[in-house]
């Protein structure tokens, strides 16, 4: 959390330095002086670059939420206390979710800090950039929750989640969907990166918003899906 609340200050007051210049050296072309944008200019490229931060901090969190357990063997332990899967699936899931709600709460004096010295606030955008971003670090999440529930040791599981996750961040790249071809389209679709475009621009589009949820409801359930094979098999 600290890592990542280090790394985001330094990007705002990067971003927020450049963009303060650069509003300076246009006050002299009121043209140009109109089509500098708060939110294009600071927040737009730090909610992009944060999405890269989320890639490199959520696997090491969500490596050892049962990956650990099966290499300490307290998973069978676990499997004797009188709660359900579900109840196991959900705890470690919402425990994880809580540190990365934390770590963007943390980041919230960032756009108070930038509107205190802007004409406008405009917080639409702002809000619909950070929930595009919570949506994405609890996809993260989500997928190195099940692949930390197949691996049997941590390192295992964060090597797997680096792989399938850059997976997913290029699957888009695979075909220009721009190219008119079919299976671009289809690529682009299933980018997890893609999706996260129009919240940065703080539009909430529906479709964007349905992959993400569908995204971490199949990853969630296929996660329970191990834990109960593994608890029958024993």
């Amino acid at each position: 959390m600290v890592i990542f609340t280090a790394i985001f200050g330094f990007l705002f007051f990067r971003n927020l330095t450049y963009y303060s210049e650069l509003s300076y050296q246009l006050m002299q072309n009121p043209y140009y002086a109109q089509r500098v944008d708060l939110i294009l200019g600071v927040f737009a490229p730090l909610f992009n670059s944060n999405s890269i931060i989320l890639l490199m901090v959520i696997p090491p969190i969500s490596m050892r939420l049962f990956a650990e357990e099966k290499k300490s063997r307290t998973i069978e332990l676990l499997f004797t206390y009188p709660v359900k899967d579900i109840q196991i699936v959900m705890g470690k899931w919402l425990a994880a979710i809580t540190i990365i709600f934390l770590m963007l709460l943390l980041t919230a004096p960032g756009p108070f800090m930038a509107f205190t010295f802007a004409e406008s606030s405009e917080w639409g955008p702002i809000l619909a950039g950070y929930l595009g971003i919570f949506l994405m670090g609890v996809a993260f999440l989500s997928l190195g929750l099940l692949i930390s529930a197949l691996a049997e040791n941590q390192i295992v599981a964060i090597i797997v989640s680096y792989g399938a996750l850059l997976g997913f961040w290029f699957l888009g790249w695979v075909v220009e969907p721009d190219s008119g071809k079919q299976i671009g389209k289809v690529l682009g679709e299933l980018s997890i990166i893609g999706h996260l475009t129009n919240f940065v621009k703080g539009v909430i589009n529906t479709t964007d918003l349905m992959y993400y949820l569908l995204f971490i409801f199949t990853s969630v359930f296929l996660t329970l899906r191990v834990l109960e094979s593994k608890r029958w098999r024993g």
